[in-house]
């Protein structure tokens, strides 16, 4: 299937900025089954100086410094990507037992390997807290795949938490988020990656985009659609799998990629800082995924 995708930010300012440098992760980023085609972005006011560069992670990100005065700032970003179905897996396909898993982890000096670990280790927004799984009531066997295991953690957090727009930030902490039991995609990928390394499984976080349809009967809304969130763990066997828990679902050709990281803190679409400005500023973010044709 392809798409085309429109993500529109606009940030106001009470007053004058003088200055700002800000950082996108707005290109899609290479991944399995997924390929660009066309891609776009339109900065207002333009900038000075512009450098496109690799992250630690393998993301495409795009620095920016806006040196002309201004109260708006607004960066479009515009692409076309070709999603390919996921293939049904064959029954015969190999797996590891969770405990098996770690020790070939902890053994595999492999690239795939040395990069996985870094993502059993605490990041800037989630600890490791080997209690959680316990907390949340979930207690693997030894024996279970690490896909077993990935799947409870989706199921329990789509069962246990209610989805709640409004209720929580990026910056909330995952305690919050677990004693509330309410939340947004981010929220439910971050819980599902630090249950994962707390039971020393590799996790990451993945955002992207997730088409999403109108109800029968009803108009779709242009720029009604939203950035998404969900996660991946590392199996020594088969790779990267990855899981959705705002819908307890696998991902499939209507999820896009654009990064990931350890978490949200690697893979913000936009982030910066300016001069000036004043206190606070309006923010507005406008998302459209459309399908425009099979791939």
């Amino acid at each position: 299937m392809r798409y085309r995708v429109r993500h529109l930010t606009r940030y106001r300012y009470p007053a004058p900025v003088h200055g700002s440098l800000n950082e996108l992760r707005l290109k899609p980023r290479p991944a399995p089954l997924q390929r660009l085609d066309h891609y776009r972005l339109e900065v207002q006011p333009s900038a000075r100086y512009r450098a496109e560069h690799v992250d630690a992670f393998g993301n495409p990100a795009t620095v920016l410094n806006i040196d002309q005065v201004h109260q708006e700032w607004s960066v479009s970003a515009v692409f076309e990507v070709t999603r390919h179905p996921v293939e049904a897996e064959l029954a015969f396909e190999p797996w590891l037992s969770l405990s098996a898993a770690r020790a070939h982890l902890r053994q595999d000096t492999s690239a795939a390997a040395l990069d996985a670990r870094g993502y059993t280790q605490a990041s800037p927004l989630l600890s490791i807290q080997p209690a959680l799984p316990q907390r949340l009531g979930l207690a693997p066997e030894p024996d279970q795949g690490i896909e077993a295991v990935a799947r409870q953690v989706t199921r329990l957090i789509h069962r246990e938490f209610a989805y709640r727009p409004g209720q929580t930030e990026v910056s909330t902490p995952l305690s919050r988020v677990i004693e509330s039991r309410v939340g947004v995609c981010q929220d439910f990928a971050h819980l599902a990656v630090a249950c994962s390394r707390a039971l020393g499984i590799p996790a990451r976080y993945v955002s992207g985009y997730l088409e999403t349809r109108p109800p029968a009967g009803a108009e779709r809304l242009v720029g009604a659609d939203a950035t998404h969130a969900w996660f991946a763990v590392y199996d020594p066997a088969r790779g990267w799998l990855e899981f959705d828990p705002t819908n307890d679902a696998v991902p499939d050709q209507r999820y896009i990629t654009l990064a990931w990281g350890r978490d949200y803190s690697d893979v913000a679409p936009v982030r910066g800082v300016v001069r000036g400005g004043g206190r606070g500023h309006g923010l507005q973010v406008s998302v459209d995924v459309q399908p425009i044709g099979e791939g």
